[in-house]
């Protein structure tokens, strides 16, 4: 018997070490035992590279143009590959960011009748509190994510915050809430050790991943911590792209920021036992979750969130009942305190080890059966609430 054939739309489908190219190469892992798949992907270097100065100007003109009148910057990639793409497919899953390469698939799968399922990390226009576009973009951009919505036979999200969003947009909509997960250490990764013996003179910090405007400001959160003189000295450890400056502009604060360049996971697993504690920062829009919230239960080392302090934030949702972290709001008066209880805790491998359903390997599985439910609905006509399906739970 032949297999379904399924199309899968990511446009970092293909860039390994990228949060939406794992997501989909492991959801495509899992479709890939009921269905045929096609994924269609732009041909990228999964390599995160650093903005040459001689192309800042360019860049910041590039961008006003995107938000002025382009859905993305990426719309004229969606428009080549997929505006007259013919789809003949028994169902399609959609995988953003970014969003012009959905809604222009949306668009054919739609006239083809085509169901699909659209998976989505982040908010766009329509349920995002402070949207990027603008003027003719952003219009454009409400009447495309609208479409996208309404033609589609389920929505996948990453956090309650956005589920509850899009449900009150759309309340008959199937929606599930699954983070992603964490991928198998490669087998020669180093095994990890208990944590070494620490001079509790010293607080020493790392944080894996770019800092980017999306991150909350930790400057009153660092305040705290230097004035408290729990430390004689706080180094905060930043391995990847400081984008914005804000962690080198923390030495204002007392601490001292070395920078080092991104390492591959299973490297950064392999020396994050070496510190006193790794740190999440969560994001301005709390609906948010950092992508490598996830990835973080796999590290050897207490973990630190820092948010805003907002009650739905997403970040401290999704580390509140798990073993190793902390929750500190950026403004907490007790935060020093706190973090030097919680990093003097004689931690134990097993206390630090990552839950089993949280791994790409359950995720995935998760995703593939949300997938196919939505599709059989479908076929049946059948409708379901969104606080039916709203995934809760971590598992």
């Amino acid at each position: 018997m032949t297999a379904k054939r399924l199309a899968v739309v990511s446009y970092f489908g293909e860039a390994s070490s990228t949060p939406r190219g794992d997501r989909t190469q492991w959801l495509v892992r899992s479709l890939a035992r009921e269905w045929e798949i096609e994924l269609v992907a732009a041909s990228l270097s999964p390599q995160v590279t650093r903005s040459r100065p001689g192309r800042r100007l360019h860049r910041r003109l590039a961008h006003s143009l995107h938000t002025m009148v382009l859905l993305d910057r990426f719309e004229p990639w969606s428009h080549r590959r997929l505006k007259a793409w013919e789809p003949r497919f028994s169902g399609a899953v959609l995988v953003g960011f970014p969003f012009s390469p959905l809604v222009y698939a949306s668009r054919q799968l739609h006239a083809f009748g085509v169901p699909y399922v659209v998976d989505v990390g982040d908010p766009w226009v329509l349920t995002a509190p402070d949207p990027e576009p603008w003027g003719l973009a952003l219009r454009r951009a409400r009447k495309a994510e609208h479409r996208l919505w309404s033609w589609s036979a389920g929505a996948i999200v990453t956090t309650s915050g956005q589920a509850d969003r899009l449900g009150q947009r759309f309340p008959r909509m199937r929606v599930l809430v699954r983070p992603n997960g964490y991928a198998p250490l490669d087998p020669g990764t180093a095994e990890p050790q208990d944590p070494p013996t620490r001079d509790d003179s010293v607080l020493r910090l790392a944080h894996f991943g770019v800092n980017s405007s999306a991150r909350a400001d930790i400057s009153r959160f660092a305040r705290a911590l230097s004035r408290s003189s729990a430390w004689e000295r706080i180094e905060l450890h930043q391995f990847g792209p400081d984008w914005t400056g804000a962690l080198v502009g923390l030495e204002a604060e007392g601490w001292q920021t070395r920078l080092h360049d991104p390492l591959p996971w299973s490297e950064a697993v392999a020396i994050a036992g070496s510190f006193d504690a790794v740190l999440v920062i969560g994001n301005r829009d709390t609906s948010q979750l950092p992508s490598k919230a996830s990835s973080y239960l796999q590290l050897n080392a207490p973990r630190i969130a820092v948010v805003s302090g907002a009650p739905d934030d997403a970040l401290r949702e999704y580390v509140q009942d798990r073993a190793g972290w902390i929750v500190v709001q950026t403004a907490d008066p007790q935060a020093a305190g706190r973090v030097a209880e919680h990093v003097g805790r004689p931690w134990k491998l097993e206390a630090l080890a990552p839950p089993p359903d949280e791994s790409w390997e359950v995720v995935s599985a998760r995703l593939a059966a949300f997938i196919g439910s939505c599709f059989r609905d479908e076929d049946e006509g059948s409708a379901v609430p969104v606080d039916v399906l709203d995934e809760r739970s971590h598992g």
